[in-house]
C-alpha cells in the first residue's frame, strides 16, 4: 500500500458540504492538501475515546489504565493492533496490483469533525473503488470498528477480468509482552457467539497497591486469524462488510457492547459515533479564526481533535470505568520511551487541564479525580522518602507510585514541584468553575497533604525568617540538583496559600496548622538579583547559562507570581538561553507572557515559533521537539501550550481565585498575523457558557446562562463596579482598561 502514487486529503474538520463562510478561513479545504503520507509513520493520526486508544497504521491498540510491568518499567500494556485490516480485490487468477492504482492513486483522510479515518483507493484500469474506514466509537466507546466498502463502475460490471471477491487480512504487529493471551471461545455461526480473548497482564505495577495482575477480554464480531474472503458477483455494484472488535476488564460488558453494536445497521452505527464529534463540536468546545489562515486553522482544530481523542465520552452506551489520567502522547501511545510509556506527568495538570476545563468542567473533573483517587500512593511516597503529607510522583501510572524510568533517578527524587503543580492546578480548576462543593470533596483533601509535604520538605533557618528547598529540579531538567528553584518556590508558596485558603472555607478551624502553613510560605524564598533586576532560576544560577525550557518565566504566566518589570526582565534574559531543542510548549509559554505583557510583536515571533517547527505537515500531528531532533510523537503537551497561547494569550482571559470568590480577567485581545476574528465558542466559567471574539481591535465576551444556574455577576473597571446579573455581554476596545468580573454565590 505504501508503494503506491498517493494523493493525501485532509478534511480537518468541516465537510464539503457545509455551508460556511469561507473567507473565514475557519476549519475546512474545500479542495484538500496534496501531500504524501509522513515518512515517518509515527506521525500518523492517533484515535481514541477515553477507553481504547490506537494509532492508524500503528501496532499497538491500549486501553485506559491498563499497565505491565514493575516499577519504572510499567507501560502501556500493548495490545496486537487486530483493528489495523487491510482490503484487496482479486478474482480467480489473483489481486490487484500496484500498477492497477497507479493512475487515480489513494486519498487519505482524516475527518475531524466526524472522528474517523479513510482511506479510498481508485483502480482505475478495473472501474472500481474501496473505501476503508476505522474509528474508535464515541458513543459505543468499547468498541473499535474497521468498515470496508468496494463500489463497481456499472461500466465495468460484466467485465470478464472483474474482481470477484474481496480479501480482508489483519496486521496487528508482534505478539505481545505485556499479557498472557488464552482463547476462551473461537466463535461459531452455529453456536452464535463470537471469538472471545481473555489477557492478563505478566507483571504487576507495585504489590502494595496492585494485588493481581489486570485482566481485559476481547470480542470479536469476526474472526480474521486467516484472511476472509467475500464473495462479490460481477453483477453487484457495492459491497460493505464491518469488523467490530471490544475490549472490557468485564467479559459481560464486551459482549453486550458488541451486541448492541450489531443491533444497528452499519449507517445508524456510523451516525452515533459522528453525532457524539458533533454534539462536542457544537456544543463542547471549537475555536474558529476569521482570515486566509486555513494551515493555522487545521492546527488549532487538529490540536483539539488530538487532546479530545485522549478524554473520556462522557455519553455512553454503558457506564465508564475510572479515568487514569493523560499522558504526553495521549492514550493510544505508551509502549516506547518516547511515549513515556503512557505515564502522567505535571504535563497534565499545567499544560493540558487548562485548555481542557474549557472543553467542559466534567472533563476537567475526570482528570483531577485520577488525582484524587491516588492520594493515598502519593502518602505513601511522601513517608517512604521520610516525609509527611502527599508527595505525588513524577511520573505515575496504574497504582499512582512512582514509575519514573530507571534511567533517570535523580529527577523522580528531585522534581518535588509536581505536588504543588497539582494543588495550583486545582485552585484553577476553581477559578473557573466556582464550584465549592467539588473544592471540599475533593481539592482540600490534596491540598491540605500537599502542604504538609512541602513544610516538611522545607529546610527554615534558625536565626532568620528564610526557608528553602534544596537539592531540587525545577523544569529545566539540565540543571539537577539545586537549591532554591525559583518555579519550584513560587507554585508551593501558591500551593500552601490555597490550602490555608480551602481549609478555612471548608470548615476546618485548626489555627495552629495554618500558622505552621503559613510560616513557611511566608518565607520561603524567592530568589531576585537587585542589579539585573530578574530571578535566578536557581540559587548559583549563571547569566547566560543555556537551559532545556520554559521554568522561571512561568512566574508570569501562568502562575501569575509576578507581572512587574522584573519578569519583563526574566522574559529577555532566558529568551535568549533556551535551547533550540526544547519542547515545544517552552515558545508558546514565552508568546503568552510576552502576549500578556502587551510585548506584541514578541508574542507573535513566539507563537509562530511554538508550532511551525513542531507540526507534522500532513495530518498536523505535534512533535515534542522540533523537526529534525528525536521526540514524542502526538505531544499534547505542545498542543496544550499552543492552545493556551491563544486563548490566554492573545485571548487576553484569565481566572483567578480572588479572596472567597473566583474572578475572570478580560483585557483587550490581539489576533495572530493575517488573524481578522478569533471566535472562541464555549469558553467555561462560573455557571455560565461563553463565547470569546477577539481582534486586533476590539474584544467581546457573551456568557449565556445555563440551566439550573445561580448567582449573578460583577463587573469591575477601573472605580466603576456594575452588577451584571445571571448574564452578560461586555465589550472592550483598543484603549480600554482590564475588566475584572467575579461570581457571587
Amino acid at each position: 500500500m505504501l508503494l503506491m502514487i498517493m494523493i493525501m486529503i485532509i478534511m480537518l474538520l468541516w465537510n464539503e458540504d457545509d455551508e460556511l463562510d469561507t473567507a473565514r478561513g475557519s476549519s475546512r479545504s474545500s479542495n484538500g492538501l496534496d501531500l504524501t503520507l509522513p515518512s515517518d509513520l509515527n506521525f500518523m493520526p492517533t484515535l481514541g475515546n477515553g477507553h481504547l486508544g490506537y494509532t492508524v497504521f500503528g501496532d499497538a491498540i491500549f486501553m485506559n489504565g491498563v499497565y505491565n510491568g514493575p516499577a519504572g518499567n510499567s507501560k502501556r500494556a500493548r495490545i496486537p493492533n487486530w483493528l489495523n485490516i487491510t482490503t484487496e480485490v482479486c478474482d480467480r487468477f489473483g489481486c490487484a496490483t500496484d500498477a492497477d492504482v497507479a493512475v487515480n492513486g489513494t486519498s487519505y483522510e482524516m475527518d475531524l469533525r466526524d472522528g474517523y479515518f479513510r482511506s479510498i483507493t481508485t483502480y482505475n484500469s478495473l472501474g472500481l473503488s474501496i473505501e476503508q474506514r476505522t474509528y474508535p466509537h464515541k458513543f459505543f466507546n468499547r468498541a473499535l470498528v474497521y468498515e470496508v466498502v468496494a463500489t463497481r463502475s456499472t461500466a465495468y460490471g460484466t467485465r470478464a477480468n472483474s474482481p470477484q471477491f474481496l480479501r480482508l487480512s489483519q496486521h496487528p504487529g508482534n505478539a505481545s509482552d505485556a499479557f498472557e493471551f488464552v482463547v476462551v471461545s473461537n466463535g461459531s455461526s452455529a453456536s452464535g457467539d463470537y471469538r472471545t480473548i481473555r489477557g492478563r497482564t505478566d507483571i504487576i505495577e507495585f504489590e502494595r497497591f496492585q494485588q493481581q495482575p489486570q485482566e481485559i477480554y476481547i470480542i470479536f464480531s469476526q474472526s480474521l486469524e486467516e484472511p476472509l474472503q467475500l464473495e462479490w458477483p460481477t453483477w453487484q455494484a457495492e459491497v460493505r462488510h464491518r469488523i467490530i472488535i471490544c475490549i472490557d476488564r468485564e467479559q459481560s460488558v464486551a459482549l453486550k457492547e458488541l451486541q448492541d453494536v450489531l443491533q444497528l445497521n452499519a449507517n445508524s452505527m456510523l451516525q452515533r459515533h459522528t453525532d457524539a464529534w458533533h454534539n462536542f463540536w457544537d456544543r463542547d468546545f471549537s475555536i474558529e479564526l476569521v482570515g486566509n489562515v486555513l494551515e493555522l486553522s487545521q492546527i488549532i482544530n487538529a490540536g483539539i481533535f488530538y487532546l479530545a481523542s485522549s478524554l473520556p465520552s462522557l455519553s455512553t452506551n454503558q457506564v465508564n470505568e475510572p479515568f487514569y489520567g493523560l499522558s504526553p502522547t495521549g492514550l493510544g501511545r505508551g509502549n516506547l520511551e518516547a511515549d513515556y510509556q503512557g505515564h502522567n506527568f505535571w504535563d497534565t495538570e499545567i499544560w493540558m487541564l487548562p485548555v481542557v476545563t474549557h472543553f467542559g468542567f466534567e472533563y476537567g473533573k475526570q482528570v483531577l479525580d485520577y488525582r484524587s483517587r491516588k492520594l493515598e500512593a502519593a502518602k505513601y511516597n511522601a513517608r517512604s522518602k521520610g516525609y509527611k503529607g502527599a508527595r505525588f510522583p513524577w511520573e505515575s501510572a496504574y497504582t499512582g507510585t512512582e514509575v519514573t524510568n530507571p534511567c533517570c533517578p535523580e529527577v523522580a527524587q528531585q522534581e518535588i514541584h509536581i505536588s504543588p503543580d497539582i494543588s495550583f492546578a486545582l485552585q484553577k480548576f476553581f477559578a473557573h468553575s466556582g464550584d465549592y462543593a467539588w473544592v471540599c470533596d475533593k481539592a482540600w483533601p490534596i491540598a491540605a497533604e500537599v502542604a504538609e509535604f512541602l513544610v516538611s520538605r522545607a529546610a527554615c533557618e534558625e536565626f532568620r525568617p528564610v526557608c528553602h528547598l534544596l537539592n531540587v529540579m525545577g523544569p529545566d531538567e539540565d540543571h539537577p540538583d539545586v537549591d532554591d528553584n525559583v518555579y519550584t518556590n513560587a507554585v508551593s508558596k501558591i500551593a500552601l496559600e490555597f490550602a490555608e485558603w480551602a481549609g478555612e472555607m471548608c470548615g476546618n478551624d485548626s489555627t495552629e496548622l495554618f500558622e505552621k502553613w503559613r510560616r513557611v510560605s511566608d518565607r520561603l524564598l524567592i530568589l531576585h538579583d537587585t542589579a539585573l533586576d530578574y530571578h535566578p532560576q536557581h540559587a548559583g544560577y549563571v547569566v547566560n547559562t543555556t537551559i532545556k525550557q520554559a521554568d522561571t518565566i512561568l512566574l508570569g504566566y501562568p502562575l501569575r507570581y509576578d507581572t512587574s518589570t522584573t519578569h519583563l526582565n526574566d522574559l529577555r534574559i532566558y529568551s535568549n538561553v533556551t535551547r533550540e531543542s526544547g519542547p515545544a510548549m517552552t515558545w508558546s509559554m514565552f508568546a503568552t507572557n510576552y502576549l500578556t505583557s502587551s510585548q506584541e510583536w514578541l508574542g507573535h515571533e513566539y507563537f509562530e515559533r511554538g508550532y511551525k517547527d513542531y507540526v507534522r505537515p500532513e495530518f498536523k500531528v505535534w512533535s515534542e521537539t522540533p523537526l529534525g531532533f528525536e521526540g514524542s510523537a502526538n505531544f499534547l503537551t505542545g498542543i496544550g501550550g499552543f492552545l493556551q497561547a491563544m486563548i490566554y494569550g492573545y485571548g487576553g482571559v484569565n481566572f483567578v481565585r480572588d479572596n472567597n470568590k473566583t474572578t475572570m480577567i478580560l483585557r483587550v485581545g490581539m489576533s495572530p498575523l493575517n488573524v481578522d476574528e478569533v471566535h472562541v465558542n464555549y469558553l467555561r466559567y462560573a455557571r455560565n457558557t461563553c463565547r470569546w471574539v477577539f481582534g486586533p481591535r476590539f474584544s467581546n465576551m457573551d456568557c449565556g446562562v445555563r440551566s439550573g444556574a445561580q448567582g449573578n455577576f460583577e463587573m469591575v473597571q477601573g472605580k466603576k463596579r456594575t452588577l451584571l446579573g445571571r448574564s452578560f455581554n461586555v465589550t472592550l476596545v483598543k484603549g480600554d482598561e482590564p475588566v475584572y468580573i467575579s461570581y457571587l454565590e
